[in-house]
């Protein structure tokens, strides 16, 4: 039986083989080894967040400056608002952790051109004109510590872009330019700000055997790395070790076992960041389970779904937590939140955010559920509410309902 299964996993990568092989004779094979990055600026103290508006406090660059400065408030507003890590307050909100502000530094224009001869097709000589307009941009970024009045830390920012073109008149426009630039700069601000995963490559062992069957079997278990098949890399190279003894085999199983380890643990771990230190995310939880655990008769089989939601991190981690109470709990019955079904009516749900309740409930029909609680985030800003609805599969009726502080 044992060689049954290992043969026909040999049969399983041959395709693949055939596609990756005179790639992989040329590549090092790498995996990623994830892990998770601190922000640039220590906020790991701030949670409600208040946004001000870049200044530009020596007017730089006249009317071009001023749609400048809104266009990096804009940018770098919606980029932290993305990032679900933080409650967005108004500047005015005493109840603020912390103060995000930007100025720009300077913005500078510079136009030239450039002749050069050349002969045109008659073999005549003829001046040939380049118009350029390179534009440069400096701004900086900070968080300000409502506690104590100083920033916990600060970014520098310059870039320079150009534009060239035959007719001066079809040069881009100093504005186009420079949001070009912003939108460069900007792109580290989510790293800047909050914690991210980021991923180190290690390089797999290459075989130093010359045994044929040694050297094609690793090449399959390359193959299945690379097509991202790991679990059956790791069986493939566990067996060329047993078998015969291959240190290349051994190194390269327990490296792709790092890498599948580190995934888990750092998805774990920037959900642990992104929960607010004042425990707001925490307490909505605990709300929303005591509202399950009252409203529902003991042993009901329930689905836990995340609707359309603009603070999908918040979300994220709100539910996780949620699902994480009520199966420790044992006295409700919880669909696995891995089944595809439920993955295709979230998506569903997010993408289209307009789906009846008489929709939703013949998913829980599906599943066998009785009773569906659908979670989602309403509001902006320090009105924020998690919101939770308990439909009824049979009747598709509002058994219970209720929003918590978030």
């Amino acid at each position: 039986m044992e060689n049954s299964r290992k043969s026909g996993r040999i049969i399983a990568v041959t395709a693949v083989i055939v596609v990756f092989g005179l790639y992989a004779a040329g590549c090092a094979t790498t995996v990623p080894i994830k892990s998770v990055r601190p922000p640039t600026i220590d906020t790991s103290n701030i949670q409600k967040l208040a946004l001000r508006p870049f200044q530009n406090n020596s007017g730089i660059g006249g009317a071009v400056g001023a749609q400048l400065t809104q266009y990096l408030t804009d940018v770098s507003s919606q980029k932290i608002m993305n990032s679900g890590k933080f409650t967005i307050v108004a500047p005015s909100d005493p109840n603020a952790d912390g103060i995000f502000t930007g100025e720009i530094r300077s913005i500078a224009s510079k136009d030239s051109q450039q002749q050069r001869q050349k002969k045109d097709k008659d073999g005549n000589e003829i001046t040939e004109i380049t118009y350029m307009r390179e534009v440069s941009l400096a701004f900086t970024y900070s968080v300000i510590s409502t506690r104590t009045g100083m920033p916990v830390g600060n970014v520098s920012k310059q870039g320079t872009t150009s534009s060239s073109a035959s007719d001066s008149s079809a040069l881009t426009d100093v504005l186009t330019l420079a949001k070009g630039i912003v939108d460069t700069q900007l792109r580290q601000l989510t790293q800047d700000v909050v914690p991210t995963i980021v991923s180190t490559n290690r390089q797999l062992m290459k075989e130093t055997s010359k045994d044929k069957v040694v050297k094609q079997r690793m090449k399959m278990a390359q193959a299945l790395v690379k097509s991202g098949d790991y679990a059956d890399a790791i069986n493939e190279y566990d067996d060329i070790y047993n078998q015969y003894d291959s240190a290349a085999a051994r190194v390269n199983a327990n490296i792709l076992r790092e890498s599948v380890a580190s995934d888990t643990a750092a998805q774990a771990k920037l959900a642990e960041l992104f929960s607010d230190n004042s425990g707001l995310a925490g307490k909505a939880a605990n709300g929303a389970v005591d509202t399950l655990h009252s409203r529902l008769p003991s042993g009901s089989i329930i689905i836990i779904m995340k609707t359309n939601s603009t603070e999908r991190s918040m979300l994220d981690y709100t539910v996780d937590q949620i699902t994480k109470s009520v199966v420790q709990a044992g006295k409700l019955k919880v669909v696995d939140r891995s089944n595809q079904t439920l993955i295709d009516a979230e998506q569903q749900y997010q993408l289209s955010g307009n789906v009846s309740d008489d929709s939703i409930v013949s998913i829980g029909h599906q599943l066998g559920a009785q009773y569906m609680a659908l979670c989602w985030i309403s509001g902006q800003m320090s009105g924020r509410r998690f919101n939770i609805r308990i439909l009824n599969v049979e009747t598709a009726q509002i058994a219970a309902q209720n929003d918590f502080e978030i």
